[in-house]
């Protein structure tokens, strides 16, 4: 199993790659649900999917610096929906079913979950991923989120 850096403005994390898939795709899901979405909302959600479900080993990338820049709107719809997948995530706590998880299609054609999927990485991901979004990792430091 690989392992994607997820990177913006200069700083980043560490995840394997099925974190990040599973993260971005519950992310592109919630984008959905957004009334009128603005046409750069639409663009990631639909890469954010894509990214979810190649199934390409340590190049899983959200594109944050493409899709939201620096612009400050952009950012607190990201946290914003970064947020509503966190309370997702909590409410399947400990664990998303397999049935469930392997509803999502991530990892590629023929990728499946064989047990229900702990939360607590997807949380970590999850977390350091609001914190990139915040501007909480300095610039040049790519930790773990596992």
């Amino acid at each position: 199993m690989g392992s994607s850096n997820m990177y913006y403005r200069e700083a980043g994390f560490w995840v394997r790659d099925a974190q990040a898939e599973v993260w971005l795709y519950l992310l592109a899901q919630e984008a959905k649900t957004v009334a009128a979405p603005t046409e750069w909302l639409v663009a990631a959600r639909e890469d954010w999917e894509l990214q979810a479900t190649l199934g390409v080993s340590g190049c899983v990338s959200p594109r944050l610096d493409d899709h939201l820049g620096t612009h400050p709107d952009r950012v607190a719809l990201t946290l914003d929906l970064s947020e509503r997948v966190v309370q997702q995530l909590l409410a399947w706590s400990p664990a998303i079913p397999k049935d469930v998880a392997n509803s999502f299609g991530t990892g590629g054609q023929g990728s499946w979950f064989f047990a229900d999927v702990p939360t607590e990485s997807l949380l970590a991901c999850g977390r350091a991923f609001i914190s990139l979004l915040r501007g909480e990792f300095p610039p040049g430091i790519d930790r773990w989120a596992l």
